[in-house]
């Protein structure tokens, strides 16, 4: 799996104006597993925007984020900003499929994992 992690909030509002109208895209894969992307960390960032005074105006859920033919399906974003809680590759597809908006990559994404024995993620190989 892609290991990926939440970049720091302010990060993210710096990318964003406050009239913005944002469209969150969440992957339900790896960066559900993760902690950082699915249906939870949807809820957390949606909750942190709002709290700040942002307008999300609709989320979408996928699995995966990384398959174009899923975005290009499911994904009809009414906002100008599109917030992605996906891997690189998810957010390159975003990009490529809406590039009349404004993309703004919620994770970091550090390389190659797996779970050791315990459950816990740890990185394989690291991306350059």
């Amino acid at each position: 799996m892609i290991i990926t992690e939440t970049k720091p909030f302010g990060m993210i509002k710096a990318e964003l104006e406050k009239d913005d109208k944002i469209s969150l895209i969440s992957c339900n894969m790896c960066a559900r597993m993760c902690g950082t992307g699915g249906e939870e960390g949807l809820e957390e960032i949606k909750e942190d925007l709002k709290k700040h005074g942002y307008h999300v105006v609709d989320e979408f859920l996928l699995s995966p984020v990384c398959d174009s033919g899923v975005v290009k399906k499911t994904v009809k974003p009414k906002g100008n900003a599109i917030l992605v809680l996906a891997c690189d590759s998810g957010t390159f597809n975003v990009r490529k499929l809406f590039e009349d908006r404004k993309i703004i990559p919620a994770l970091n994404t550090h390389g190659l994992g797996a779970f050791d024995e315990e459950g816990k993620i740890f990185l394989i190989r690291e991306f350059k």
